[in-house]
């Protein structure tokens, strides 16, 4: 097995200055849309667990997201955990 000779080149020096301001850009929007969706969670604890259940979410989806690595966008965690248990509940009543 062979490695290959050449490497990624994750700098962004000797590009043309447009596409390094597009790069610092759209970084800045991913980081700001991390930290607002985080923000976001963090105020579903604020919920009781009946308006938490009317959204598909229990106590324990909201603080595994919000406890989630920092990198992680906590939406993702809690849009997957509602559809689950949507896709659960839905299961369940067509087997009646």
């Amino acid at each position: 097995m062979r490695t290959p000779d050449t490497a990624l080149d994750f700098t962004l020096a000797g590009k043309p200055a447009v596409l390094r301001l597009s790069a610092l850009t759209q970084g800045l929007v991913t980081v700001w849309r991390l930290l607002k969706n985080r923000r976001a969670a963090g105020h579903l604890h604020d919920l009781d667990d009946r308006q938490l259940a009317d959204i598909g979410l229990s106590r324990h989806d909201v603080r595994d997201a919000t406890m989630s690595a920092f990198f992680e966008d906590p939406s993702r965690h809690l849009t997957k955990a509602a559809r689950e248990r949507a896709n659960s509940y839905y299961r369940d009543v067509r087997t009646r």
